[in-house]
């Protein structure tokens, strides 16, 4: 598994909600993953996963804009067909911690994600992934928010209009996706690196690809869920591909060439 992050422990991406020697912050997060087939008996595989935070302000939206573009990122992405328990364990624990400590959590089209988490196998006595499981109990309900935990939203159904992809729920609300990930495209990527790690073809898995796959799904998804919540607000269209650059340009320099920040190398 490889991780790339930006976040000083990314263990506890909340920590400023816990840590007295920080200042407070409010946070917005949104988590998102992408799938492979391996074929055969092999259970769906978790190809990647992110976990973007926002800090967003109590009383009144921020306004974004790509040269104030600011927010922190955690991505795993599979080196080998396998890495299931390790990677959901990282979506896991984001979770507990993001229920209790985030105001809002962004997710496009949870549902799916999370039965399909709560599906695989685990090693035999393992315990179940207590926030995946908490999180998918509240997501069948989450007009109903329980005191002290995080408000949820479905940037898939709770924005409008519907669509399965996120590509095409951004252009509906003023943000640009990367073309690369956009519609079937992105899907189509977790599928071919899948198929690549399960045959041994390791000349054709980029695990930098994935990682801005994933990391360019879970920001749009903040900033929808972030704009649904009146937490985030932009005054014109946004560029995602300019957006994820300005920070996390380093993840995969090729697909963000020409957006590094000045005196980036």
């Amino acid at each position: 598994m490889r991780a790339y992050t930006n976040l000083l422990r990314p263990d506890t991406p909340f920590g400023s909600v816990t840590d007295p020697w920080r200042r407070p912050t409010k946070w917005l997060a949104a988590a998102a993953l992408l799938w492979g087939d391996a074929g055969g008996d092999e259970p769906p595989a978790i190809m990647a996963a992110g976990l973007v935070v926002i800090s967003v302000q109590r009383t009144r939206p921020r306004t974004i804009s790509t040269p104030l573009a600011q927010f922190g990122y955690h991505v795993v992405v599979a080196e080998a067909i396998g890495e299931n328990d390790r990677i959901a364990k990282v979506v896991d624990d984001a979770l507990v911690q993001g229920r209790r400590e985030a105001e809002v959590i962004a997710w496009h089209n949870a549902a799916d994600d999370l039965h399909v988490l709560q599906q695989l196998p685990r090693p035999e006595g393992a315990p179940r992934h207590a926030g995946i499981t908490a999180v998918a109990e509240a997501w069948t309900d989450r007009d109903v928010q329980e005191r002290s935990t995080a408000r949820l939203v479905d940037s898939s159904h709770d924005l409008g209009p519907a669509a399965g992809y996120v590509s095409a729920t951004a252009l509906v609300h003023d943000l640009v996706p990367m073309k690369e990930f956009a519609g079937t495209d992105q899907q189509q990527g977790a599928q071919l690196a899948c198929e690549a790690l399960a045959e041994n073809r390791l000349g054709d898995y980029s695990p930098d690809v994935l990682a801005a796959s994933v990391l360019t799904s879970a920001v749009t998804t903040a900033l929808l869920g972030g704009k649904h919540a009146d937490k985030l607000v932009w005054r014109e269209p946004l560029n995602i591909a300019e957006f994820v650059g300005a920070v996390a340009w380093e993840v995969a320099p090729p697909l963000f060439s020409g957006v590094a920040p000045a005196g980036s190398e």
